[in-house]
């Protein structure tokens, strides 16, 4: 239950050309308290090679992980960022570019780097540096320049990506009213106009301030890169970003465009989608240099390695286009759903238990979800198949060559990312199409097939992709019985226990709430799909995944997810034809149970995002009546 929401960008460090063997003796040889107290000494010297030095020295112990938090606790980065505002080129792109890859790590390392004060320089360096600032082609130090401020756009980013203080002192600061000017592609190049698009596409979305701020500062220079012309791979990219900053000032909400708009951004992000991804990397992979019979690299030279490089850029930019494209399209589709969860919290005055069986109904169609104009452009554009193609990875053994190569590994990331984030927008857009625009329930079906595959493959190397591929699979399923309700469905009449052990293995294995969720649902609807065809096998089948529901609802720690589960058998049972598997399972007693155990968790963990807070209450609402509701036609057949 609940919307799926877009995930971040992913983020990627930033490839430092530094020559680390020196520091990595020192380490090797030096204690780890006394290196850092090393770079701590460089870091506050006069010279700018000491604080040169210090910063490659830093930058060198972010890449092993463990060092972090002793980096955190020595205070290194409160003494780092004021680097970001030194008088040397040399020593501010080098301050940029070491806490913008520190900053990458996880979202806990951005709250330590906001503890220890780091946006009071990044402010600084915007206001002193940015306000005015334009690349000067005489400058020696113009290319450094260029790189440091888009090394501190993004750190800009990672820090309002992951802390809510960040983006309170980013309103409070003049930076929304400096970065418009860095949308002109005359002035700035398409790597700075790309780095700053990236940034406005995340702070602007759900911030009234900076919505209303950028609206009205940067309007003009967004509807022109919109209207750029070319299919140049930056151009693409300015085009699709452009997009997804137009849609988030309006609060995500693209209806309140002039139809014009909306017309132009559908075709924009189907043109991004219609790239073939696979094939671009594959091209790639040919060029990309092999291990040879030693296991050794040999790295092209020359113009041959610029050419590769080129290369690597150019499927970079078309795999970022393409990802936030997938974000753009997945947040139109979530937007238009937030009215339903709303609307799915049951008066708390309602003793009428008969409703129950109303309240549990999606009685909205999918058409209804989105506007004409937006559901017109999705068919006509064939949004979902493009979107859907992309969950689908080139062949494994280009893959493989473009995750030894380092130079390629960069793109073998952002496929996967891409996956992942593809998979998340099919669960949206498979919740708010029509059926009919999806294959119908065998076209439905076949979906949930081909992402088991993704879902349960043993070599999974993600636990966003497992996340993801079973919420496609929990929405597809969820498609499949809300379309068959009249019984014509028998895709799943001949399930048997040992078709869901995975499943249920998966249930009591997974420590990731989000799957256990997802999982829990799936086996609940298939459930509920087997109550119209009820029989000796079925019926054993619906019993065991009750009894299992049950026996896993006891033993859940995460409310939210005990929710779920109760949510999901009160689903399940709602139907009369149940009945009698009801009494068999003694479902009211086992359900009268849990009900205490439900709201003391709820009292014990309220500090939960709010689609799940209005799971809890649901929930906690409907679960008393129901028992009474069932109670009584139990004893009515007695």
């Amino acid at each position: 239950m609940g919307k799926i929401r877009k995930s971040k960008p992913n983020r990627t460090k930033r490839s430092m050309v530094v020559n680390y063997s020196n520091e990595e003796e020192e380490l090797g040889t030096d204690s780890k308290e006394n290196a850092i107290q090393t770079i701590m000494d460089q870091l506050q010297a006069a010279e700018v090679e000491e604080k040169y030095c210090g910063l490659q020295t830093f930058a060198l112990m972010i890449e092993n992980p463990e060092n972090i938090p002793h980096l955190i606790n020595c205070g290194l980065v409160k003494v780092a960022a004021p680097l970001l505002l030194d008088q040397a080129s040399s020593v501010r792109n080098a301050a940029a570019g070491t806490l913008r890859n520190m900053s990458t790590v996880t979202m806990d390392i951005c709250d330590a780097m906001m503890e220890q004060d780091i946006m009071t320089s990044v402010t600084s360096y915007f206001h002193e540096h940015a306000e005015s600032w334009v690349p000067d082609t005489n400058s020696k130090t113009v290319d450094e320049d260029i790189d440091t401020f888009i090394q501190i756009i993004n750190l800009l980013l990672n820090l309002c990506e992951s802390s809510d203080l960040a983006v309170k002192y980013l309103g409070q600061s003049r930076i929304l009213d400096i970065l418009p000017r860095y949308l002109d592609l005359g002035t700035f190049n398409g790597d700075v106009v790309t780095a700053v698009l990236q940034c406005l596409f995340v702070v602007v979305e759900d911030n009234p301030a900076a919505m209303t701020k950028i609206r009205s500062n940067a309007e003009i220079q967004l509807q022109a890169l919109l209207g750029l012309n070319g299919e140049d791979p930056t151009i693409v990219l300015l085009k699709t970003l452009s997009a997804g900053v137009i849609i988030n000032t309006c609060g995500g909400n693209i209806t309140t465009l002039p139809t014009d708009v909306i017309n132009r951004i559908m075709s924009i992000l189907a043109n991004t989608l219609s790239v073939d991804h696979r094939l671009i990397c594959s091209q790639l992979s040919s060029t990309v240099p092999l291990r040879n019979e030693s296991g050794k690299v040999e790295a092209p030279k020359g113009k041959a390695a610029q050419q590769l490089n080129n290369q690597i850029q150019v499927v970079s930019q078309i795999l970022t286009a393409q990802q936030s494209a997938i974000e753009i399209i997945a947040n139109i589709c979530s937007f238009e759903d937030t009215d339903d969860m709303q609307s799915s919290d049951s008066s708390e005055n309602d003793d009428a238990d008969d409703e129950l069986l109303e309240n549990c109904i999606e009685t909205n169609l999918a058409e209804d979800k989105l506007v004409t104009e937006v559901m017109e452009a999705f068919t006509s554009l064939e949004i979902f198949d493009k979107v859907w193609v992309r969950t689908q990875l080139p062949a494994s053994n280009v893959m493989l060559i473009l995750k030894e190569y380092e130079v390629s590994q960069l793109v073998y990331k952002r496929l996967l990312s891409l996956q992942t984030r593809a998979l998340l927008c099919t669960n949206n857009l498979i919740s708010t199409l029509p059926i009919e625009n999806l294959g119908g329930i065998n076209g439905v079906y076949k979906i949930w097939l081909d992402t088991g595959k993704l879902a349960f493959k043993q070599d999974v190397e993600s636990v966003n992709l497992s996340e993801s591929a079973t919420a496609v699979m929990r929405a597809a399923l969820d498609k499949i019985r809300d379309n068959a309700k009249s019984g014509d469905c028998n895709l799943f009449t001949d399930l048997a226990l040992s078709d869901i052990e995975i499943m249920l293995t998966g249930i009591r294995e997974c420590e990731v709430p989000e799957i256990r969720s997802n999982l829990i649902r799936m086996v609940g609807i298939l459930a509920s799909l087997l109550v119209n065809s009820l029989n000796e096998v079925t019926s054993n089948v619906i019993c065991t995944i009750t009894e299992f529901i049950l026996e896993q609802a006891h033993k859940e720690n995460e409310v939210w997810v005990l929710a779920e589960a109760i949510d999901t058998l009160v689903d399940l049972f709602t139907e009369d034809e149940t009945d009698e598997l009801a009494a068999k399972v003694k479902l009211t007693d086992k359900l009268s149970i849990l009900a205490p155990i439900l709201r003391n968790k709820a009292r014990q963990q309220k500090r939960l995002p709010k689609e799940y807070k209005v799971l809890v209450s649901t929930a906690s609402s409907n679960l008393p009546r129901f028992i009474r509701y069932k109670k009584n036609r139990l004893s009515c057949k007695c």
